[in-house]
């Protein structure tokens, strides 16, 4: 697979992986620099109560290791903010509630929305959910089965392609000659799921099922082959079945992580060039009485199998109910949000603020990175920069 194809995988899975700038300067005083992109910080989207306008984000600065609470209430994010891409100094949120894709700064101040449904139609536009980015485009699915094109400097929907049953996450695939989309139909888990396959030279939808493909929420594309977390199904006693981790190649589908249900996407690096991804997950299903369990697959080196993470020295600030998990792509940290313990019930509370912790590659907490978020922390995000080093 060759390295600008991943970096062009990399750019749909949120975060915008900036292309490092190596600099040698041996007039400068005999001294070398080098000009190298960072993590600048954490930002968390909180899709907060459904139907309280308390959607907000939270920003965790790496510089001073402080949070700051952000974009809160109606005049923020307002009720449901779902997912958010990141392109250069943009970030771009689907607020699912509000029919709207939030538009904002460095600073996270919102310069512009944009009104789904008056730009794609009221049925075509409903509810925006997740989104990728390609080039100067932004996709994003919406709940009344479409993907919009957003042209990231004019802010007007381009295009719009019809595919399956409410769907969810999206994802860039294909080659960098023939780029498509992967998206996420999950049909609310009802029977009818499906992934749809965007050929975007073309236009051309296809439809691809599976027994195996029931209620999928999130994807990550290698060329024509694609990971997806399913969600699975439901007993009549509300207990999650067949969740999971899933591969999916050549027409064949291979569950990879029992019961995971939560996925964040890091890379694999070999002499500086990205070859693959990791992918972390947790496995918490709705129901499930036993602790997370938490998982990493490495697509270049064991496509189909995992090795167990074990999270260890965050004593007093353990994760008990994760609802988000991301990857630092430069770093390669893994940062994981937690609803917290109502005091009351001792169960995890959908109403109260929820917290963040960062561990390294290897699932160990590191020190003074424990932070709150707002109330149900969904998606986590990353801001990126460049520092230059003199030595």
């Amino acid at each position: 697979m060759k390295k600008i194809f991943f970096s062009l995988m990399m750019m749909a899975m949120g975060s915008t992986l900036v292309t490092s700038c190596l600099n040698d300067d041996d007039n400068n005083n005999g001294k070398n620099s080098q000009t190298l992109v960072v993590t600048k910080g954490i930002y968390v989207v909180n899709n907060g109560t459904w139907n309280q306008n308390n959607g907000s984000l939270t920003y965790f600065d790496y510089s001073t290791m402080q949070a700051q609470q952000l974009l809160n209430g109606a005049t923020g994010l307002g009720d449901t903010p779902n997912d958010a891409y990141t392109k250069g100094d943009t970030v771009f949120v689907a607020g699912s509630t509000e029919n709207t894709i939030f538009v904002l700064d460095k600073n996270f101040n919102i310069i512009s929305r944009v009104n789904t449904v008056a730009e794609m139609g009221e049925a075509e536009g409903y509810s925006p959910r997740h989104l990728t980015g390609l080039n100067n485009k932004i996709y994003f699915t919406t709940y009344g089965g479409y993907v919009g094109e957003l042209d990231a400097k004019t802010l007007k929907v381009t295009d719009r392609f019809q595919v399956g049953s409410v769907p969810e996450g999206i994802t860039v695939g294909g080659t960098t000659a023939s780029p498509v989309l992967f998206v996420a139909n999950s049909d609310y888990g009802n029977g009818k799921a499906s992934i749809s396959k965007i050929t975007l030279s073309s236009g051309a939808v296809e439809t691809i099922t599976n027994e195996k493909i029931q209620n999928p929420q999130e994807i990550v594309a290698i060329g024509d082959s694609f990971y997806y977390l399913d969600w699975g199904h439901y007993d009549e006693n509300w207990n999650q079945i067949d969740a999971g981790l899933y591969f999916y190649t050549n027409g064949n589908v291979t569950q990879v992580v029992k019961n995971a249900t939560g996925l964040g996407v890091g890379m694999v690096y070999i002499n500086g060039s990205i070859v693959g991804y990791n992918l972390i997950t947790f496995s918490n299903p709705y129901g499930s009485t036993s602790a997370p369990v938490y998982s990493k697959v490495n697509t270049y080196t064991s496509p189909t199998s995992f090795t167990t993470l074990t999270l260890t020295g965050d004593d007093g600030y353990e994760i008990v109910s994760p609802a988000a998990i991301a990857v630092d792509p430069i770093t390669g940290n893994i940062v994981i949000a937690s609803r917290s313990l109502d005091p009351d019930t001792g169960y995890a509370s959908y109403t109260l603020p929820g917290y963040a912790n960062m561990y390294s590659e290897g699932g160990k907490y590191l020190e003074g990175t424990h932070f709150q978020t707002g109330i149900e922390p969904h998606m986590i995000g990353f801001t990126l920069g460049t520092q230059t080093f003199t030595y």
